[in-house]
């Protein structure tokens, strides 16, 4: 799911003071039982917030079917979610996608009128009531308030576009049929034609595995093309989502299923803002979402950071010029938040800044965008017991070793290169700059830093800059000492000149950790000397089962967090 802008502004259902309590708090949901064979527990539900709903499900006063239900109510109906609870915090809209699968994932745990309200949210907008005698569907979530349009749906070779064309109808797009003048509102055009071209770009160019079928579904749409509805999301702060109604979706050995997808039916300016057009948040969101309907027919059950940094990288990927994803960067992202984990999810939308990890792969180390569609292979859990079915970041570390490369290299390397700045529209983009750890002034008076120590969890950096104090020598040297712990640690040290060069220089430490070197550090030729203090470390314990807010890779425990990196330095002739 993408965010919600007004005017500019980010609409976030969690402020950064709440959510820094969530941080203090290590707010938990109940752990997934372990279960005999080889059988995955379900992904805990994506946190949102230390709320009422949160406390309910802690207390045990709501199930886990219970709390995701009304997880998913509140993203429609808000107010009587909270008359009924209290105070519920409004889930931010990019998290539709991840609350919608938590809530197919669990709904045939529910019975009676909960089931009924499960099945209305998760039902298509064009889903008709059921048969005189049975449940009608609960008028929450997206559902139309008119009938299909005569001329809808408008299929491509891949995709079919639904939509209603009341013109008095919220969820009607503009009417306009100017160009082509064919019958169809232009906007219903421009969205096939747009979903057509996502489909060229990630599918047949870059090769990712195509959506499965819904021809098994009650309401197919039709026929066994993708199907995109046209909708007002935005008036629930939404872009688009995709979900599943797959008749596989409760099965607990099925990760892969068919997807079906809602869009804004007009991205209108009143809604989205003018940071960009229409057309440009249309094509944007339609990589994006697009992209969640591939990853279903890998795994729909992976890590947040791997299914929405991916999601929203792809953006980039195949709609270069827009750069409406450099706003998650400003975020929490690895640029601003350099000392929290790569791997986070949940609390903040660190996964969405996540999506600069992915580029960087794609930019840096394999110079093309299939390296990402090769971790997604790895993480393929379509055919049981057959299929890779790798985590996210163990996927990651097998495609980098099957190169030839270590993680912790190549980590270490992407937290230089943010620091850098070292992508090829970080200047035009505006990328922001990681934040330095901490600054040293080194002269004559004061030639020494002593030892000290800065604890770095995994997956995370941090940044120390040197720079000659103004009696400094022009023939001046630094003397750095570092002191790593194992597993996947790293130094790199950057030598910024005057004339704007850069000198980078990895560390090679010995068995016991210990690396020195010699910077140059002449007043008038160096600027400043970095030190990049990287914690790579993959090793994660308790595979689905230790499941906190927020969440790591495969739901596990890191084995490496906090781990003292000690340094020294001092002026050396």
């Amino acid at each position: 799911m993408r965010q919600m802008r007004l005017a500019g502004s980010s609409v976030s259902g969690l402020g950064l003071t709440a959510c820094l309590g969530l941080l203090a708090l290590g707010l938990a949901a109940p752990a997934a039982a372990q279960t005999d064979g080889d059988e995955r527990p379900l992904p805990a539900p994506v946190p949102i917030a230390d709320d009422a709903l949160a406390a309910a499900l802690e207390t045990g006063e709501l199930t886990e079917a219970e709390y995701v239900l009304e997880r998913a109510r509140s993203l429609f109906q808000l107010g009587k979610v909270r008359r009924e609870y209290g105070y519920v915090v409004r889930p931010d809209g990019r998290d539709a996608t991840l609350i919608l699968r938590d809530l197919a994932l669990r709904a045939d745990d529910l019975a009676g009128a909960e089931r009924t309200a499960a099945r209305g949210i998760l039902a298509r907008p064009d889903d008709p009531d059921p048969p005189p005698g049975q449940d009608p569907k609960v008028p929450i979530g997206d559902g139309w308030t008119a009938p299909e349009a005569i001329a809808s749906p408008s299929c491509g070779g891949n995709v079919c576009v639904h939509w209603v064309d009341e013109v008095e109808n919220d969820d009607a797009p503009p009417p306009e049929d100017v160009d082509p003048a064919n019958g169809i509102p232009d906007w219903v055009d421009l969205t096939l034609v747009t979903w057509e071209d996502v489909w060229l770009g990630e599918i047949d160019t870059i090769g990712y595995r195509a959506p499965r079928t819904d021809l098994d579904s009650a309401n197919n749409g039709g026929n066994m093309l993708l199907d995109v509805y046209l909708d007002d999301v935005g008036s629930s702060g939404v872009f688009g989502y995709c979900t599943s109604d797959d008749p596989s979706v409760g099965d607990p050995n099925v990760y892969a299923v068919s997807a079906y997808c809602v869009i804004d039916n007009d991205f209108a300016p009143e809604q989205y803002g003018d940071e960009h057009t229409p057309q440009e948040f249309l094509e944007v969101t339609s990589a994006h979402e697009f992209h969640h309907a591939s990853q279903f027919a890998y795994d729909w059950l992976e890590d947040y950071w791997f299914m929405e940094g991916t999601a929203t990288n792809i953006e980039e990927t195949v709609y270069p010029a827009i750069d409406d994803n450099v706003n998650f960067l400003e975020l929490w992202s690895p640029l601003t938040r350099p000392a929290s984990p790569l791997d986070r999810g949940g609390f903040g939308n660190s996964e969405y800044g996540a999506w600069i990890f992915w580029r960087f792969l794609q930019e840096k180390i394999a110079g093309e965008p299939g390296i990402v569609r090769e971790i997604w292979e790895r993480a393929d859990a379509s055919v049981p017991n057959v299929s890779p079915d790798n985590y996210s970041l163990q996927a990651v570390s097998k495609e980098l070793s099957q190169r030839g490369l270590a993680f912790r290299n190549v980590f270490a390397k992407f937290a230089t290169a943010n620091r850098r700045g070292d992508y090829e529209d970080a200047q035009t983009a505006g990328y922001p700059v990681p934040p330095r750890a901490a600054g040293f002034s080194l002269g004559p008076r004061n030639p020494v830093l002593r030892w000290r120590t800065w604890k770095i969890n995994h997956l995370a950096a941090r940044y120390l800059t040197f720079s000659p104090g103004r009696s400094a020598s022009a023939t001046a040297r630094l003397r750095i000492e570092v002191r790593l712990p194992k597993h996947g640690t790293r130094a790199t040290v950057l030598v910024v000149k005057t004339n704007g060069s850069v000198v980078v220089r990895r560390l090679f430490q010995n068995p016991k950790g210990y690396a020195h070197w010699k910077a140059p550090f002449g007043r008038g030729a160096v600027k400043r000397v970095e030190v990049v203090l990287t914690n790579g470390s993959t090793r994660v314990a308790a595979c689905w089962v230790y499941q906190v807010a927020p969440t790591f890779s495969c739901f596990g425990r890191p084995l490496d967090d906090g781990r003292g990196f000690r340094l020294r330095a001092q002026l050396a002739r």
